[in-house]
């Protein structure tokens, strides 16, 4: 036992603690008899080991190219050789689940960070959602096994729980429960690893095999321009049948949850923290009304994005299901008023693939949207806001009050189903939340509102069909 925690120490460069009591261990790990004199979970040696593992693979993934990895003319970035890989590395996680397929992407870039900020973003929960917001449904830190050495990050190791999410509820959310290692592999060179765990328990629909983000800078012109290159790794396993046909293609090609998406996700929170700081863009704004402004649009674009895929605890009523051309309705019932609306809100959701087959009226009212695209597809979000909100957030005040019902398209590129990867045009899927202040409970929402609703969408859809 003396040698095991000696060879675990070297391993990740950090002494092992003397004693790990977390109250409430969601692990509920079966504690050892004496390890060099400590009492250390069985658990989270494993955890150790298996993350030393997990790196080791990573650092391979990241520097060997062809024939390993082959270019992804669909998504960008490049898609994993399987054939290759499975000769070259033993399954970490062991053998593949009965109907589970694999996905692995890799994408790289130069990002305007330094490198410690993006460290400290993923080893801290809300950090990370933030960065990538509208792709984490919800995540949590639920372990702290290491913080790291030294005042670094280096070393650092914790469980964690996350949902991530394709804005469509055709396509379910993907929950992991994994471990997350960071280490200092050389001066201004990080690699941090995902490695899923319990996940060969039933229930279980996704896996995370060796995933993570290899982090260097060149020495010189990154401290002065505080730039990183940044190579981000996706290798994920699922159950195939969870996935509409309609999705599956894009799902396999990496396009859905692939490397790609999540660089172009990274870049784009930079630009927005570009935006906030820089003294020359939009200079005529305050800068605290651009934070107002972004923290507005953040908020909208978690809560609808959340709804349509039902993450981050929320909870809806359903009203209607699924039913051919018809959308999932669902009813929500708002009582505090602080930062929402205030009463019942219809949710309605329906993803279709347009094919080719608008009068606007004068409100006074303003719209709030955010837009983001790239390769992987595009997300527009919106709400309307009446001038007193717009004056809140023109002068900076607190937005926290501010109620929005958010609607929105989220875009995604379409894929032949018989998995020939030929574009057949773009999957849409629309959202939509109505308030209705006459009802009190969701047993009031009568055949009448819902036929208003599916009729709503109907229009929605048709719109977009006409301008494809």
């Amino acid at each position: 036992m003396a040698n095991f925690a000696s060879h675990v120490s070297q391993m990740f460069g950090i002494p092992l603690p003397n004693k790990v009591t977390i109250p409430g261990d969601p692990l509920n790990p079966i504690m050892s008899r004496s390890l060099m004199d400590y009492d250390i979970p069985i658990q989270r040696n494993e955890n150790l080991v298996q993350a030393s593992r997990a790196m080791e693979v990573l650092l391979k993934l990241g520097n060997v190219n062809a024939p390993l990895w082959n270019r992804n003319i669909e998504g960008g970035g490049e898609t994993l050789n399987f054939v290759e890989y499975e000769r070259a590395f033993p399954p970490i996680l062991g053998t593949k689940p009965p109907g589970f397929v694999s996905e692995a992407t890799r994408a790289r870039s130069v990002v305007p960070m330094t490198s410690s900020t993006l460290i400290e973003a993923l080893l801290n929960a809300d950090q990370w959602r933030e960065m990538f917001i509208g792709m984490i449904g919800s995540c949590t830190t639920m372990e702290v096994i290491s913080n790291g050495t030294g005042g670094s990050r280096n070393g650092a190791l914790q469980l964690m729980k996350a949902e991530i999410q394709l804005i469509s509820p055709l396509v379910p959310v993907r929950g992991l429960k994994f471990i997350r290692f960071a280490k200092q592999q050389a001066q201004g060179q990080w690699i941090v690893v995902d490695l899923s765990i319990d996940s060969g328990i039933e229930g279980h629909m996704t896996r995370r095999c060796p995933s993570g983000y290899a982090k260097w800078f060149h020495h010189g012109i990154a401290y002065v321009y505080k730039i990183i290159c940044v190579t981000w790794i996706e290798h994920t396993e699922y159950d195939v049948q969870s996935v509409s046909h309609q999705y599956r293609q894009l799902i396999n090609s990496g396009v859905g949850f692939g490397a790609q998406r999540w660089i172009s996700a990274l870049l784009r929170h930079c630009e927005s923290i570009t935006a906030i700081m820089s003294p020359t863009l939009n200079h005529h704004l305050l800068q605290d009304t651009k934070r107002s402004l972004r923290g507005l649009a953040q908020r909208m674009m978690s809560i609808f994005c959340g709804g349509v895929c039902l993450t981050d605890g929320q909870q809806w009523d359903l009203v209607a299901d699924h039913a051919p051309r018809r959308p999932r309705i669902m009813s929500h019932n708002y009582i505090s008023g602080f930062g929402e609306p205030m009463g019942i809100v219809t949710s309605a959701t329906y993803s279709v693939s347009p094919t080719p087959e608008r009068t606007t009226e004068d409100d006074q009212v303003m719209v709030l949207q955010e837009t983001i695209s790239d390769m992987t597809g595009s997300l527009i979000v919106y709400a309307t806001v009446d001038f007193p909100t717009v004056s809140v957030v023109m002068n900076g005040e607190d937005i926290s009050s501010v109620a929005l019902l958010q609607s929105g398209l989220s875009i995604v590129p379409g894929y032949g189903e018989d998995g020939a990867g030929g574009e057949r045009g773009s999957m849409v899927t629309v959202g939509l939340q109505l308030l209705h202040p006459d009802i009190t409970t969701s047993n009031m929402i009568t055949m009448e509102t819902i036929i208003m609703i599916n009729d709503l969408v109907a229009r929605t859809v048709r719109g977009i069909k006409e301008i494809v």
